[in-house]
């Protein structure tokens, strides 16, 4: 899967160091995981002897970084600087070095960030039980999560893509436990398979151990990958956030900025909670509604909002392919107010009914229509529903 195809994966071997070109600092020990634009291995230090994670971009994504398209080498200096007035926050991810390497064969080169070791993702510790989390602790990913936004807006960075994959949480292990679950369980290849460039064996991806729900109702949660991140007010207006989690303003093709991570992190808050997913990019068969409209008509039904404001659709490139000249979809599906109170206590029919609530009011304080209406993270920081939560 070469670069130039958009992939490009790094091929490290076990023991291997590597580093910048005048020093390799760090011994690769295995693989932890992999995603659409990089993978991720567990590494020793060689000077400090402490575990850290490297995560190598593909040799596309590399390319990308040097060409300027993408913007996550910048983002995480910014986050990772030393600030007086805003200073390092524990929920965001933190860069501890850089470097480049070559690659093999068609793969290119890789940028590789150095990172702290995160115990995995949030996504992956929902798969791992069989029902939503407990609210407390959903509350405290959620706060977490709030502080990491919090943290990246105030230097002026837009995450852009926040969801649960996103969304990590610390080790609790210490370095002597790593080191024993290196001796128990191995570093492992995958069989031989042909390859672009010949016949390879690929790293198995062994992350951690997955936390118990005691430790996840404790953790330190830390929002990261920042490869779709872009500066406040300098980027254009593609986005990749996940359809179902974009703001209005992206659906519409208009400009886009914090307010929209803030639109995502409202989405957020109610799948952390219930383990459903609030918006669903689907076709609606009643009123013949493509997945665009019926997304924008979800956000009326559960908004709350009768319909959008003139000035917004009028400055949003696509608003005139589903809105006519009365801001009124086109299609005209009956739009009934459906209060998000309902559909939190149809999952939990024994949540205390302030409880509820403040849970709706919280969310739907975040899904404004007009991006301009939206608090900012800092203000949501001040919601009474988040008073008390276990920090």
């Amino acid at each position: 899967m070469p670069a130039e195809h958009g992939y490009g994966y790094a091929q490290f071997e076990f023991g291997e160091s590597v580093g910048d070109a005048n020093s390799k600092q760090y011994t690769i020990l295995r693989k932890l995981g992999w995603g659409m634009h990089s993978s991720t291995w567990l590494a020793r230090e060689e000077v400090g002897k402490r575990f850290v994670a490297i995560k190598a971009l593909t040799g596309h994504m590399t390319r990308m970084n040097e060409k300027d398209i993408s913007w996550e080498i910048d983002a995480l200096w910014l986050l990772s600087a030393r600030d007086a007035a805003h200073p390092l926050s524990p929920h965001c991810v933190r860069l501890l070095d850089k470097f480049t390497v070559p690659g093999r064969g068609s793969a290119g080169s890789h940028l590789c960030f150095v990172l702290p070791v995160y115990g995995g993702d949030v996504n992956a510790l929902l798969s791992s039980r069989t029902a939503p989390f407990e609210l407390a602790t959903a509350k405290r990913i959620i706060l977490h999560l709030l502080r990491g936004i919090a943290h990246a807006h105030n230097r002026d960075v837009v995450h852009g893509d926040i969801k649960q994959d996103n969304i990590f949480f610390a080790t609790s292990l210490e370095d002597a436990d790593i080191e024993r679950w290196i001796e128990e369980d191995p570093a492992r290849r995958h069989p031989p398979e042909t390859s672009h460039d010949g016949i390879v064996h690929v790293a198995v991806s062994q992350p951690l151990p997955m936390i118990s729900d005691e430790v996840s109702a404790r953790a330190t949660y830390v929002l990261a990958d920042f490869g779709c991140a872009v500066p406040s007010m300098l980027h254009d207006c593609e986005t990749r956030t996940p359809v179902a989690l974009r703001a209005p303003e992206s659906v519409l093709g208009g400009k886009w900025d914090k307010p929209a991570d803030i639109w995502s992190f409202g989405c957020m808050v109610y799948e952390l909670v219930t383990a459903r997913h609030l918006f669903v990019y689907t076709v609606n068969k009643k009123y013949s509604l493509t997945e665009d409209e019926n997304l924008l008509y979800q956000m009326l039904l559960f908004t709350g909002e009768s319909s959008f404001r003139a000035d917004q659709l009028h400055a949003c490139p696509r608003a005139s392919e589903y809105f006519d000249a009365s801001c009124e979809l086109k299609k005209r599906p009956q739009v009934i107010f459906w209060p998000l109170e309902s559909r939190i206590r149809a999952h939990f029919p024994d949540m205390p009914e302030p409880e509820v609530n403040g849970m709706a009011f919280f969310i739907r304080r975040c899904l404004c229509l007009n991006p301009d209406e939206r608090p900012t993270a800092e203000e949501l920081l001040q919601d009474p529903w988040l008073a008390g939560v276990d920090e």
